[in-house]
């Protein structure tokens, strides 16, 4: 590939990770303070919270793999860029706090129906933890953390770069790869891999060749992981007792990884200026996050005597706290797209209808 043409889609496609990124990670930054809850009641209410991500994510990964019903001639090839963008349902917006069903965390405050992430950009919950001082025998409070408000976008983006080249027997073989690469100090690394083919198959079908539609298969495998900065520091007071060096808390990252599979049967035609296609397809995704590193907690002081030990609360450190994982919603869905054709420039369009629905739009070069 021209290095020019190499730099201009990885930056393209940076740029629109940069721009799925940056208020997402700032809801995060504001999230850390549910590690506050400790790992078990924290894995529970990040799960939810982050939930329509994770699903969103996935469901856009897995479009964009096509933009026409046919096949590439032998050593014919494209080159794309494109966005997925998919919706998140109302049911994805918010959740209630008081179903989660913790082990210790409870709402001292607020609604208990707070946003996802993908939410409205207020919130108002209050969630903490009560302990019995054991000189005075009265319940106070431990520690209280604000939810996080959402981004107030209910839709998911992803970007994806793409090459695919025609081989033998009516068939592509289609290539996403970005090298692990910084988004700047704020952002961390993104790396992208995938591999796709799509077969035609009039070839195998009695009188396949007089048929008036493209019909092929199509499947694909993508993996995206993104780690990015996570900054927890301890609570401090002077009821507080804490005994760990600043250094401790370095080192503090959120690991997000997803995987996308689909598998499709397409049936379409093909113009000399334009192209339409519809089919049906099924799909899996996964996205796991995690936070490595140690992270601050307030817990109750068992030395705490009111004489020769004061501080009634303590800091300790939680190693490695979130172990989150979210499955895919979609599963059977239907689509249909376009695709402009201009001498070598593409310009398509896709719309997939599933639980999460997405959008995928995005142009590129094309040969034979």
């Amino acid at each position: 590939m021209n290095k020019s043409l190499q730099k201009l889609i990885t930056g393209s496609l940076l740029l629109g990770v940069f721009a799925l990124s940056s208020p997402v990670q700032a809801q995060l930054g504001d999230a850390g303070a549910i590690l506050k809850a400790g790992a078990a009641d924290a894995n529970l209410l990040m799960k939810n919270y982050l939930d329509p991500f994770g699903k969103g994510f996935g469901a856009g990964m897995n479009t964009g793999w096509f933009s026409t019903a046919g096949t590439h001639k032998k050593l014919g090839f494209d080159v794309s860029l494109n966005v997925g963008v998919a919706v998140v349902p109302s049911s994805g917006l918010s959740f209630n706090v008081d179903e989660v069903g913790f082990t210790t965390l409870e709402r001292t405050g607020g609604d208990a129906v707070t946003p996802t992430i993908n939410g409205e950009d207020q919130t108002n919950t209050q969630l903490g933890i009560y302990y019995t001082n054991p000189i005075t025998n009265t319940e106070e409070l431990l520690t209280e953390f604000n939810m996080p408000a959402g981004v107030g976008f209910e839709y998911v983006p992803s970007p994806m770069v793409q090459a695919s080249i025609g081989l033998i027997k009516s068939t592509d073989l289609s290539i996403r790869f970005i090298p692990e690469t910084s988004l700047g100090d704020d952002l961390g690394n993104v790396a992208l891999f995938g591999l796709g083919v799509k077969h035609g198959l009039n070839q195998w079908i009695p009188g396949g060749k007089l048929i008036p539609v493209d019909i092929s298969l199509q499947a694909g495998f993508t993996n995206l992981t993104l780690t990015t900065p996570f900054d927890v520091n301890p609570e401090s007071g002077a009821d507080i007792k804490n005994d760990f060096p600043a250094s401790t808390w370095e080192g503090q990252s959120l690991d997000f990884e997803s995987n996308g599979f689909t598998v499709n049967a397409i049936v379409g035609k093909k113009l000399p200026f334009i192209s339409a296609y519809v089919g049906v397809g099924y799909e899996t995704s996964e996205t796991t996050i995690a936070t490595p590193g140690s992270y601050p907690i307030t817990s109750v002081n068992d030395d705490y005597n009111g004489t020769t030990e004061t501080q009634t609360k303590k800091i300790e450190a939680i190693v490695d706290p979130l172990d989150i994982t979210i499955s895919g919603e979609n599963s059977v869905r239907a689509f249909g797209g376009v695709q402009f054709k201009i001498a070598v420039i593409k310009i398509f369009a896709n719309y997939t209808a599933a639980t999460y629905s997405s959008f995928n739009a995005g142009f590129g070069i094309t040969f034979r």
